[in-house]
């Protein structure tokens, strides 16, 4: 039996963006389930993945984006749980977070245009948006998404992973050659922190949206490595 997808949704955005990732491997056979973060905080976003985890019969590959890999760093622990991949993604340690991450990252690339958190959450300058979160995908499909942002929680970067599921579970890791928001120099650090087995591509931060058969094809290999 082919295990169960689970994917999970990084900052400023909702599960939506998976649907091309979604359609490519349900055509193939796979089941899979999309969680909707409320992304306001690290122990609430937790709580909605192990949810999902809860219902699904069998084993499962629990994929995360960006923000979304802080998520499956401690939600992956749930025993259902066989593999992680990491999509150009935040991987995190026990005591560690996204903020702790973020100032390990080289100052001199560019910066997310992340503006002052107004009431506790934060957004993408919209005008940037394009560049910097979905440079490879149309302008039209780029407004879409700058205009429908959701809110990103402060206490969501600032949440600390209490156990790193990386540390007793295989991972894969996307690298992502063009990201504006994650630079590639600190994804392939992480990556080879975890020891994941790691892909490569051009690509924009948005590649889940943009090149979502290369992103199916690194859980495929996941998936693969266990059923």
């Amino acid at each position: 039996m082919k295990p169960t997808i689970v994917l999970v949704h990084g900052g400023f955005v909702d599960g939506s963006g998976w649907r091309g990732v979604y359609d490519d491997l349900a055509a193939d056979g796979f089941h899979v389930r999309v969680v909707q973060n409320p992304t306001k905080s690290l122990a609430d976003d937790t709580t909605a993945t192990r949810q999902v985890l809860d219902e699904v019969n069998g084993p499962v590959v629990l994929v995360g984006h960006s923000y979304g890999g802080a998520v499956i760093t401690e939600a992956g622990n749930h025993e259902k749980v066989s593999a992680l991949v990491y999509i150009t993604a935040f991987a995190p340690d026990q005591g560690e977070s996204v903020n702790s991450l973020l100032e390990t990252f080289p100052g001199d690339g560019p910066q997310p245009p992340i503006l002052p958190p107004v009431e506790g959450y934060l957004f993408l300058d919209r005008d940037k948006f394009h560049e910097s979160f979905a440079g490879d995908v149309t302008p039209e499909e780029a407004a879409f998404l700058a205009d429908s942002q959701v809110p990103w929680g402060l206490e969501a970067l600032g949440g600390v992973v209490s156990s790193a599921a990386w540390r007793v579970k295989p991972s894969w890791y996307l690298h992502v050659t063009d990201d504006n928001m994650i630079p590639p120099v600190a994804q392939a650090s992480m990556a080879e922190r975890i020891g994941a087995t790691v892909s490569e591509t051009p690509g924009s931060h948005a590649v889940y949206v943009s090149r979502p058969k290369v992103v199916a094809d690194v859980i495929r290999k996941a998936a693969a490595s266990f059923s």
